[in-house]
């Protein structure tokens, strides 16, 4: 039998009252039809079931059976408006209209009963799964923290705080004289306990809610879980790649140094053994490759220190107003050597420029684009640099007119250890890093870079850089 309030059990009450009523007035309609006694008292069977289905208890239904035999004896059987019971057909008929009411009215609502239970399951059920889903698509420990919380509140009706362990991080609420806790429920995973959630408002809870809310908890502890493994993972995949990198790294530097200090030897070994043999012209020749040599090394060793900067997430960039003109001059002072012997051309705003940068990477950047662009051009092929204001941002443009890029590589031109093989080279090959700096330099500043064709041969890289300092 189901207990409720005495509102409700009240509310009941008047329903089977209106009930009765109906099921009365019409047992008059069907008698004055003339349809027999055996028809009539069903219409207040009817009325009894209705009673149970609608008020859903079981001691309105019994009271209703009673009422419905009193009525149907006081208007239905001889002598009529008596509760005087002459006829041993009408105890009968009296008797099993009670036995049939009673039994109908307990099955109605033990049906309804489970009827509710079976709803009432199917809605757990489907709690259960978004409880599920929900954890599934969260990632990161915060999230998941807060949706474990917000899940609860939603779901069960109560706040609740959570303490991870072992650093006992605490979040959500704290338990207040106004708030006092309630009951605690374990964090769990496949290596232990995680941590515990505890409800507040409330000293117990009920069957449905403690499942919700042990299913949060269960659900949280996986997540956690899955979070912990992921996160080692990651972990090993970057301790992977960082040592990928550094062999890779003393690879291409070790093969790319061999080249250098081999023309330096050389250069060193004929100065110093022939040296009243040569030329002055001869020993110009050999000081300057000796020079040149000592200048790529430089710039070898300058984006090597960058990458590994880079890599370590130790690139500062420190912005201040520079003028454009400054920059690019001093860039273009750092290749001079270089572009001395072949067409370059510099294209600059009209008015003076200034943006929000950080000087020294940016002439990195310009250094490295410039420096790609004599290495893989024939020589005496002309270059150019161009500096534009555009849309609010700085354009700034190296143009070669050398063989140009395979378009297959494109996509992937600015990442580590990429060269270029154009068959075009002066006896050095780099290690594929310039591009990878410009790029990371570049992105950190807030612009981006890319490579496009330039027509009718050639190649152009363009990078962008905001006016504005960020907020």
């Amino acid at each position: 039998m189901r207990l409720i309030g005495p509102g409700r059990y009240g509310l009941c009450l008047l329903k089977a009252l209106l009930i009765m009523i109906a099921s009365t007035l019409s047992s008059l309609l069907v008698s004055a039809l003339g349809v027999g006694k055996e028809s009539i008292i069903m219409v207040f069977l009817l009325g009894v079931i209705f009673t149970t289905v609608l008020t859903r208890n079981i001691s309105c239904g019994i009271l209703s059976s009673i009422a419905g035999l009193m009525l149907f004896n006081y208007l239905f059987t001889e002598p009529r408006f008596t509760f005087v019971i002459t006829s041993s057909n009408d105890i009968i008929l009296l008797l099993f209209f009670l036995i049939t009411a009673v039994v109908s009215g307990v099955i109605t609502s033990r049906l309804q009963q489970q009827m509710d239970l079976a709803a009432k399951n199917a809605r757990t059920a489907q709690i259960l799964y978004q409880i599920a889903s929900g954890f599934l698509s969260v990632s990161g420990k915060e999230n998941m923290v807060a949706l474990a919380i917000r899940t609860v509140r939603e779901q069960a009706g109560f706040g609740c705080g959570i303490v991870l362990e072992p650093s006992q991080e605490r979040y959500g609420i704290i338990a207040t004289s106004l708030n006092p806790s309630g009951p605690v429920y374990a964090i769990r995973s496949s290596v232990g306990q995680l941590g515990r959630l505890q409800l507040y408002g409330a000293a117990s809870v009920d069957s449905q809610t403690a499942l919700i809310v042990q299913a949060v908890a269960a659900q949280l502890g996986s997540a956690l879980d899955r979070e912990q493994l992921r996160q080692e993972q990651e972990n090993i995949r970057l301790a992977m790649e960082r040592e990928k990198l550094r062999a890779t790294l003393l690879r291409a530097v070790a093969h790319d140094l061999r080249s250098p200090l081999t023309a330096l030897s050389g250069a060193g070994s004929l100065l110093a053994d022939g040296y009243e043999q040569l030329s002055d012209s001869e020993r110009r020749k050999l000081a300057s490759d000796i020079s040149e040599e000592i200048l790529w090394l430089s710039s070898l060793v300058d984006n090597i220190l960058q990458m590994t900067r880079i890599n370590e997430a130790n690139l500062v960039v420190q912005k201040t107003a520079e003028v454009v003109d400054d920059v690019v001059s001093e860039a273009v002072q750092h290749m001079e050597r270089f572009l001395r012997e072949r067409p370059f051309t510099v294209s600059l705003p009209d008015e003076v420029t200034m943006v929000q940068m950080d000087g020294k990477l940016i002439v990195r950047v310009l250094v490295n684009l410039l420096e790609n662009a004599v290495r893989h051009t024939p020589p005496g092929s002309a270059i150019d640099l161009t500096a534009r204001c555009r849309d609010n941002n700085l354009e700034i443009a190296v143009s070669d007119c050398g063989p140009g890029i395979d378009p297959s590589i494109r996509q992937t031109l600015f990442d580590r250890f990429v060269t270029l093989d154009q068959g075009i080279t002066d006896g050095k090959r780099g290690i594929g890093l310039g591009l990878a700096i410009c790029k990371a330099i570049v992105v950190a500043h807030g612009g981006a870079i890319r490579v496009e064709p330039n027509l009718p041969h050639g190649s152009r890289f363009v990078f962008t850089l905001p006016k504005e300092a960020e907020a």
